[in-house]
């Protein structure tokens, strides 16, 4: 009678050996098909050792138990061959080597491709990294050569100047604080910058925030502009503009709203977000046209 315990042992070996022993045969065999067959298996690979060691003891408690209670019973020799201890120690032994099999084999055999613990799994992940890294090198590239990149450093080397005045800030500090908090965060884009961008029809988004009542005083003409409120920003910006890789500069009347709209924007993704600096009344200050409906005018009034 075949010992239920030592098969278990057996089946649990084999099982735990299967991911690491397979691809060195398949090497041998030539059959690259045959080296991932069982690669499924490489996670539970440590745990059906611990099993195999859990089987492999139990099995040698319960025969060693029985001679240390001095049962008087020839269950070795009555019960057959595949019962005995010596069944159980050429067990053990062939455990021992098929579960180091990983450690010696692929030395034995002289061939890289043999699978030590599987690294053949780990070496394949580490070269579809490796594969992916560059194309996130070139997108980060791709990125930086925007042309607003450029006209923003070119602004900051040798800034331009168009007529513009310094802003004294609201007179109340808690807002003051919040727009000098909003200025960290959003980057200020200068009306000639802007000028630039339009001229050379580059890809971006104007995005006016202005009140309906404000927008009777004109608006600057650009190929692509969103018309949004301040108010309702938050609730149709995701839907106005789906590409938050898009290059979106916000204005308002003097700049004010439309920096804390770009602020809000970044929050939500938008990182190529910009604020008009001065707002209409900025880029009327640098003499730059811009349409009331009506003809070009070139001038807001400061009220």
């Amino acid at each position: 009678m075949v010992n239920k315990k030592i098969i278990a042992a057996l089946i649990a070996t084999i099982t735990a050996s299967l991911c690491c022993v397979t691809p060195v045969l398949a090497v041998l065999a030539g059959s690259s098909s045959l080296a991932t067959s069982f690669s499924w298996m490489e996670p539970y690979h440590n745990y059906l050792v611990g099993l195999t060691v859990l089987v492999l003891l139990y099995a040698w408690w319960d025969k060693l138990r029985v001679k240390r209670k001095d049962v008087e019973c020839a269950c070795d020799d009555t019960s057959g061959f595949f019962s005995s201890k010596k069944f159980l120690a050429l067990v053990t032994l062939f455990s021992i080597v098929m579960l180091t099999f990983p450690q010696w084999g692929y030395t034995y055999f002289k061939t890289e491709e043999a699978c030590k613990t599987c690294v053949v799994e780990e070496k394949e992940e580490t070269t579809v990294v490796e594969k992916q890294k560059p194309v996130i090198e070139n997108h980060t590239e791709a990125k930086q050569e925007l042309p607003v990149f450029k006209y923003m450093r070119d602004e900051k080397a040798h800034p331009t100047a168009c007529n513009q005045k310094a802003c004294a800030g609201t007179g109340r500090r808690e807002v003051d604080a919040l727009m000098n908090h909003a200025k960290d965060e959003v980057e200020e884009m200068s009306p000639v910058v802007l000028k630039k961008m339009i001229d050379n029809e580059d890809d971006f988004i104007l995005l006016d925030v202005r009140e309906a009542e404000q927008r009777a005083e004109g608006a600057i003409y650009a190929d692509e502009t969103i018309m949004v409120t301040r108010g309702n920003l938050e609730f149709e910006i995701m839907n106005k503009i789906k590409n938050k890789d898009a290059v979106i500069v916000t204005y308002c009347r003097s700049g004010g709203r439309s920096l804390f709209a770009a602020q809000t924007l970044k929050h939500l993704g938008y990182q190529n977000t910009y604020n008009l600096k001065g707002g209409l009344k900025g880029w009327a200050r640098a003499s730059f046209p811009f349409d009331n409906g009506f003809g070009v005018v070139r001038q807001v009034t400061e009220e």
